[in-house]
């Protein structure tokens, strides 16, 4: 009995790390002390988590197991060690030898000579957190039967609420009762939520601070939910999430979401041809392949011949991506990102320390930060990461959650990409990125513990198929 308690208690306890992460706006703790800096519930939860988790020792010997030399969390303990001691010499060796966009503060005319700031602290700490987050809790805890099929039932459900937060959101802001969600928007934040629309529709917040940060966390759960759709998992669940989750996106109005559809869209519909030229597909490939292209045509007849639609469509076009460059926004990050690459050179490639600046693309503000040791050692934990192969002694349903949760991954990359400001992928990429790569030798089980719908059983009855 106590056991089981204990095992009870501690899938309670990863649960609520996970569900903790879709609330982007709240603050367990602000401390003031510290820059007004904000505790976010999941990182509250990742310590308390963290040190429910470290002294068991299987997971523990998990954890370890996965720094291995090439392994991804060897290459991310590097970059961390890298990072935390780049915050603390190169605002310093570097000190008054160029020009920066603090983390902090609001964009200047000429920028901020660069200094030691609190951000190096902080920025650093969350680094550690995500490092915490992939090495001990779920590179550990995930290589486990119980922990993996644990982490992919809390992410579909993640997936659900995250839906759930976008339409209280709306109907929130259409009823005037925005405060209704205020105790869940109590960080110190910029609030984007009241008053900001886009094109005569609501930008889509969520639980979040603003559009860009809800489509791009949507855009990962879409990736999760779409991939095992596409492997013929749990379809009567995966089916439903995604073609909603890829709703919110149309509907958010973030030209971060449009941008990153666009071009996981684009990959995910080449791979699925490679691999029908190569491997088995399941029915679900089959059905995409034929069936995009023709829901893409007829999508756009029938906006072409609706002059309403057309006209609105060539408008939101116009706002988000073909005009962006000329808005406030648009000349702000582009200073930030042109100034970023200034700063590597200013400091002969050696970066200015993690948290001394933000950009407007994520692997420019590596290269800025980091300079080319941080970006060439991040540049190998996304590389082993991504290359990461199945064996096929390994249970085929947790292969099919490896597969999603690296699409998970290469959305969150292509979000970063375009519109990510700091060195710090936030602790949802750390999640699913341990899934993705956190293995188990394979036990024997019956069909029943993989799934009884058809979704289930096809990936079990397809395991040679699934894990090529």
């Amino acid at each position: 009995m106590a056991s089981g308690a204990c095992l009870e208690s501690r899938i309670s306890s990863f649960y609520a790390f996970i569900f903790a992460t879709l609330l982007g706006s709240a603050a367990a703790s602000v401390l003031t002390a510290v820059g007004g800096t904000n505790i976010s519930p999941a990182h509250l939860l990742l310590g308390f988590l963290a040190f429910k988790l470290i002294s068991q020792q299987t997971v523990l010997q998990n954890a370890i197991r996965e720094t291995a030399i090439g392994r991804p969390c060897f290459w991310l303990l590097l970059t961390t060690i890298y990072a935390v001691l780049s915050a603390y010499f190169m605002p310093r060796l570097f000190a008054g030898q160029t020009l920066i966009f603090t983390v902090r503060e609001a964009l200047s005319a000429y920028g901020t000579p660069l200094e030691p700031a609190m951000s190096n602290l902080t920025q650093s700490i969350y680094l550690v957190a995500d490092f915490i987050c992939f090495f001990f809790v779920l590179c550990g805890y995930a290589a486990e039967r119980e922990g993996h099929r644990t982490l992919g039932n809390a992410v579909l459900i993640c997936a659900f609420l995250n839906l759930v937060f976008a339409a209280l959101d709306l109907v929130t802001y259409a009823t005037h009762t925005t405060e209704l969600l205020s105790f869940i928007r109590n960080a110190n934040y910029a609030m984007l939520v009241t008053g900001n629309e886009l094109a005569g529709f609501k930008r889509i917040v969520g639980s979040f601070v603003e559009a860009s940060a809800f489509g791009a966390v949507t855009l990962s759960y879409f990736a999760f939910t779409s991939r095992l759709w596409l492997l013929g998992v749990r379809t009567h669940i995966t089916l439903p999430l995604s073609l909603v989750s890829l709703g919110a996106l149309v509907f958010s109005t973030s030209g971060t979401a449009y941008v990153g559809l666009v071009a996981f869209l684009f990959l995910t519909f080449a791979g699925t041809i490679l691999r029908a030229a190569l491997r088995p597909m399941t029915r679900e490939m089959m059905l995409f392949i034929v069936g995009a292209p023709i829901v893409v045509l007829i999508l756009g007849v029938a906006i072409a011949l609706n002059d309403d639609a057309s006209s609105y469509v060539m408008d939101l076009a116009d706002t988000i991506a073909l005009n962006k460059m000329s808005t406030g926004s648009g000349i702000e990050r582009s200073t930030w990102n042109r100034q970023a690459v200034q700063v590597f050179f200013d400091t002969y490639g050696f970066g200015a320390g993690n948290g001394s600046l933000r950009a407007s693309s994520f692997p420019l503000a590596v290269l800025a930060s980091l300079g080319i040791v941080g970006s060439t050692l991040f540049t190998f934990f996304f590389v082993t990461l991504f290359a990461q192969k199945p064996s096929r002694a390994d249970d085929p349903l947790d292969v099919a959650n490896r597969q999603a949760a690296k699409s998970a991954c290469l959305a969150g990359l292509i979000t970063a990409t375009t519109s990510g400001a700091l060195t710090d992928m936030g602790l949802l990429f750390f999640i699913f990125g341990a899934l993705a790569c956190a293995k188990r030798v394979y036990v024997p089980a019956s069909a029943a513990s993989i799934g009884g719908r058809r979704g289930d059983g096809g990936i079990a009855a397809m395991g040679r198929s699934v894990t090529s």
